[in-house]
């Protein structure tokens, strides 16, 4: 992932978002949080490559995000305070990583910058969520023992990304995501080239491809969202297996 392209995005990345999939993603992250809320309401979040912080609306008591863009961060922090989060003391810790700590309440957040293939937290999950982050992940075997590692025993890892797909619908959508996506994207926030690589990515990337890595886990949802290019995975980490 070149994380200067999310650096120069940051500023309009949920105007862009908005525009370039109208509106759509917003509805399957809707989704999203609706499904892995029939499993699991609280507990520790933590959750990957987050932009702007879209699945604090989880609102667990406690939430990390870990977002390697710095400008990414800037923007996700000051959302936060507008929702009345108050900024503690910076400080540095988990392995001399950078992170910000946000409170209101009983409610924590911590921001981390790092990848998902690095970070280091030291306490596990009871939840994982990668929304439209496997295909940014430049080493995906790294990031799933990565994931594996924090989440604890019986927890839940989910995962919304846009796969492969061969049907025509599909095919149509990655048209537009190869074609139109670009062109908007360049009048918008001037990044046509950067937005070319979407497409390309979505086209490298299956459901098993990412299941894979997850041998000791239940596939609990494994479903297409409302356009099937985007699919819903939702596993529980096996409690027979002990690392």
């Amino acid at each position: 992932m070149d994380i200067k392209i999310y650096d120069k995005l940051a500023k309009k990345y949920d105007l862009a978002t908005k525009i370039v999939s109208f509106g759509i993603e917003e509805i399957w992250r809707w989704m999203f949080i609706k499904e892995i809320k029939k499993y699991i309401q609280n507990g520790v979040l933590i959750d990957l490559a987050s932009a702007t912080g879209g699945m604090s609306r989880l609102n667990f008591d406690k939430m990390y995000f870990v977002e390697p863009s710095s400008e990414m961060i800037k923007v996700m922090v000051e959302k936060f305070k507008k929702q009345g989060f108050k900024q503690e003391k910076f400080e540095v810790h988990f392995q001399e990583r950078a992170y910000i700590k946000l409170k209101k309440e009983n409610k924590e957040i911590i921001i981390i910058q790092d990848t998902a293939e690095n970070f280091k937290i030291d306490e596990r999950a009871d939840l994982i969520t990668a929304f439209m982050a496997f295909r940014n992940f430049d080493d995906i075997k790294k990031a799933s023992e990565n994931i594996n590692k924090h989440l604890k025993n019986g927890g839940y890892l989910a995962i919304v990304e846009m796969v492969k797909n061969n049907s025509l619908f599909a095919k149509l959508i990655l048209w537009y995501m190869n074609k139109i996506v670009p062109l908007i994207a360049g009048l918008l926030v001037g990044m046509k080239e950067e937005y070319k690589m979407l497409g390309k990515s979505i086209d490298s990337l299956t459901q098993e491809d990412i299941i894979k890595n997850f041998n000791n886990y239940d596939v609990i949802v494994k479903k297409k969202l409302l356009f099937p290019i985007a699919s819903m995975i939702i596993m529980r980490k096996n409690e027979r297996e002990n690392i």
